[in-house]
């Protein structure tokens, strides 16, 4: 089968979505099948990020940024009393703002798409979407689509999903998508690297000078205003305050880094925070495993890699009390907090540190869990079945 794949930021973030595509349709093109995939790139049609070699890359150069004023908006932002009426509103302005130019970019991406392939559309026998369901509307005109979807949609899109050849999605968006798609929306589960994501000793904890004697709450994903890492900042600093032997490990990169900087300039400083912007994917277990508690503080989270990653290395979770971080939840490997509230998640961290072997007992939960119900072969298995039935 040739399949192209049409995920506008594949070459530029390391996030769950992009790691999702990357590790699918690799273990989907190990079966035999060929697989390109289309993406947006600088000026020149470079990009800093590179696929798996069995993947045949397509970038779309030009002028790109879906996160456009965030950085200066979360600047300003920090300016506002962090519990004040006036930072709540500046908050929902931002993430506004965000919703409109993230869809802005998405328009871009779709009109470059429709030039770039307008005479090549039948060099594939089917197309995979990744988040975009006009772009998977207008394909679907074209050839065989399948869209996922990493987040719910409104009934309103219900028109344009029934054009769609097949409708994925997993967690949250799922559950609320078949709400009014019903059996047309199909499971599609994230897989994982079973030989790479589990327990073991990590290098990393002793490289930072940090021992067993201290307890590390980690954070792994995009640094967005939507992520909620700000709440992350401000709760470790009360909580660093209260208790000498807390320790704040963050892997990622994005627009509030600058902010967070700032913010934990202190702790930074004195060893209490560490940020690693860009750790290779492969690497990523060992920033797991130098873990004692991930924290999850999105203000929507349809369904984490980022959690079923720490679980698979026997890392329990604490996660706002979200979207698909309420099913993951139920698994009994982590604890919820509340939405949005600095003040609830530091009352929920000085709860659980507390107890060291909950901690030891959750994770293997999470263990057990993610080995019966999550690998990649498994994914590409299910793709491949859809991708058959359109």
């Amino acid at each position: 089968m040739n399949l192209l794949v049409l995920h506008s930021e594949l070459g530029v973030l390391r996030g769950g979505g992009e790691n999702f595509t990357r590790n699918l349709f690799a273990a989907f093109a190990e079966r035999g099948h060929c697989v390109a995939a289309a993406f947006v790139a600088d000026h020149y049609g470079r990009y800093p990020l590179s696929l798996p070699a069995i993947i045949q890359p397509i970038p779309i150069p030009g002028w790109w940024s879906s996160s456009l004023g965030q950085a200066t908006l979360s600047s300003l932002g920090r300016y506002l009393p962090p519990r004040s009426r006036y930072r709540k509103e500046w908050d929902r302005l931002q993430a506004a703002i965000s919703w409109r130019v993230f869809g802005w970019h998405k328009r871009r991406f779709q009109k470059r798409i429709e030039s770039k392939f307008l005479e090549r559309w039948n060099e594939f026998d089917a197309v995979y979407v990744h988040g975009d369901t006009a772009l998977a509307s207008m394909v679907a005109c074209h050839r065989p689509t399948l869209l996922r979807l990493p987040g719910p949609v409104t009934a309103e899109s219900a028109p344009m999903l029934q054009k769609i050849g097949a409708v994925c999605a997993n967690g949250d968006a799922l559950a609320q998508i078949r709400g009014f798609l019903g059996d047309k929306a199909l499971e599609l589960p994230v897989g994982l690297d079973n030989q790479l994501f589990r327990p073991d000793s990590s290098s990393l904890r002793s490289a930072l000078g940090w021992g067993n004697q201290h307890r590390v709450i980690g954070y792994v994903g995009r640094l967005a205003h939507l992520k909620g890492v700000d709440l992350l900042a401000a709760a470790f600093r009360e909580l660093s305050q209260k208790r000498s032997d807390v320790r704040l490990l963050i892997i990622g990169s994005g627009a509030e880094e600058k902010s967070l900087r700032s913010v934990l300039a202190k702790e930074l400083g004195q060893g209490l925070v560490h940020i690693e912007p860009d750790l290779d994917h492969g690497q990523l277990a060992q920033g797991y495993r130098a873990m004692d508690l991930l924290v999850m503080p999105s203000r929507y989270e349809n369904f984490s890699n980022a959690l079923i990653e720490a679980m698979a290395c026997g890392v329990p979770f604490l996660a706002s009390g979200v979207g698909g971080n309420r099913i993951m939840a139920e698994s009994g490997a982590g604890w919820l907090f509340e939405c949005g509230s600095a003040s609830s998640l530091v009352a929920r961290l000085k709860e659980i540190l507390k107890n060291g072997s909950d901690l030891k007992a959750r994770g293997k939960i999470g263990f057990d869990y993610v080995k019966k119900d999550h690998t990649w072969s498994a994914s590409a298995e299910r793709l491949e079945s859809i991708l058959n039935r359109i």
